[in-house]
């Protein structure tokens, strides 16, 4: 994929895109763009980067550019934009560009002005060691008002090849990161948890993140046994009840009755993120087959609005890649058809009491898509803002993934007007 010099002639740009969609805060717009373009950095913006006070990634597996940078921006409006991951070299449009002007930090474009930003500032636990001497940070990293605790991080449909999901470079990445795929030690979880609430007033909520783990009488019984062992031992340790109610969010994999039923009654976990990824059988079937062997789309579904049963409306989410829809050979050959498809489908997810997060498809090194070109910024707001719509209309607001507490999902930032 090289890059098209002669993108910006050929589809509408940002401010004409606000000007059709008067309704959608450029701010908004904006964050949708840099989702689906990208970020670069110039010098002197990366020289304003201080890791005694920032969050900075110091360029591992995920970057092209290995320069430490920011791990995300604070807008305006308080506000944020993750921005830790790759920017593709070579992309089919310009990046933004982070530069400073008259002592400040803008977000620009073609040398104009667009917003300006903060780095994130680093919580107090960042530097300390856990009790085996391993930094805390390892263990969970953190949002401006979200801590996240990684849980297993290898994705086993890739156990087959060519079955994982063909937009995602997790497993190339884990693969390259060269850690052991196995489940933390759940003692030093806690320890960390319980030193990084000590930050008064800095975390709204909890994020589990979980990948996926095959193994167990039934597929998936392992990985929700341990998360159970763990939900309790904070509840115990931290809130002296093993089932008390938590701020908090699992993602995880669209488990069975039995599972959901474990994690909801035996455990104070409070929200579910199953991922359903792509709003079209046909098209999940193509691009998911690892959880078309094992789950299943129709199925997937069914076990989402269990899981509303269990959790109550509002508080089961279901992320989507959105324009990956569309990608060659077998996807959707044009937007209109896209929009019309996915947004049907979408209303038949939300009226159930499911909220859809949407992400905006960037085609990324080492995934199977990653010389793929993604749709026009128009598709991009159209449809979250028809989601928007959707989300008010079945009354569906309550968000684990809210600009508060996630932030990568810029279309719920439309949740707040």
């Amino acid at each position: 994929m090289a890059r098209d010099t002669e993108w910006r002639k050929k589809e509408l740009s940002l401010s004409e895109v606000l000007e059709k969609y008067p309704d959608v805060p450029k701010i908004v717009g904006l964050k949708i763009d840099i989702a689906r373009r990208g970020l670069a950095y110039t010098q002197t913006a990366l020289d304003r980067l201080d890791p005694e006070i920032h969050q900075v990634n110091k360029g591992g597996i995920f970057f092209s550019d290995k320069r430490p940078r920011p791990v995300g921006l604070f807008l305006r409006d308080g506000s944020y934009i993750l921005t830790n991951f790759d920017t593709v070299p070579d992309a089919q449009r310009d990046n933004y560009l982070v530069d400073v002007v008259d002592d400040k930090i803008y977000i620009t474009d073609e040398g104009k002005l667009l917003e300006e930003v903060t780095y994130w500032e680093k919580p107090g636990y960042y530097g300390k060691k856990a009790s085996n001497g391993v930094p805390m940070e390892n263990y969970a990293v953190a949002r401006p008002q979200r801590l996240d605790v990684a849980l297993r991080s290898e994705c086993h449909y890739w156990d087959t090849p060519g079955e994982g999901c063909k937009y995602c470079t997790w497993h190339t990445n884990f693969v390259k990161s060269g850690k052991p795929d196995i489940f933390p030690d759940k003692e030093i979880v806690v320890e960390v948890i319980r030193e990084a609430l000590k930050d008064r007033g800095r975390f709204a909520s909890i994020m589990f993140g979980q990948g996926t783990y095959l193994a167990g009488k039934e597929v998936f019984d392992e990985e929700v046994n341990e998360e159970v062992e763990l939900f309790q031992l904070i509840g115990e340790r931290l809130f002296g009840d093993p089932k008390k109610k938590f701020p908090s969010t699992l993602v995880a994999n669209a488990y069975n009755d039995k599972q959901l039923e474990k994690l909801a009654k035996e455990t104070g976990l409070m929200t579910y993120t199953a991922d359903l990824e792509i709003l079209d059988h046909e098209k999940f079937d193509w691009i998911c087959p690892g959880k078309k062997r094992f789950v299943g789309y129709d199925e997937w579904k069914r076990r989402l609005n269990v899981a509303v049963e269990l959790f109550g409306w509002g508080n089961v989410t279901s992320s989507v890649v959105i324009g990956a829809e569309q990608a060659k050979p077998n996807g959707f050959t044009s937007e209109k058809e896209a929009y019309h498809v996915i947004t049907e489908e979408a209303e038949s997810v939300i009226s159930h009491g499911i909220a859809i997060a949407g992400n905006v498809w960037v085609p990324s090194p080492g995934a199977m898509f990653q010389k793929q070109d993604t749709p026009s910024l128009d598709f991009y707001v159209r449809t979250l803002r028809e989601l928007n719509r959707l989300h008010h209309k079945y009354d569906v607001r309550r968000f684990a993934d809210d600009y508060r507490r996630c932030g990568a999902h810029p279309g719920l930032d439309l949740l707040r007007i």
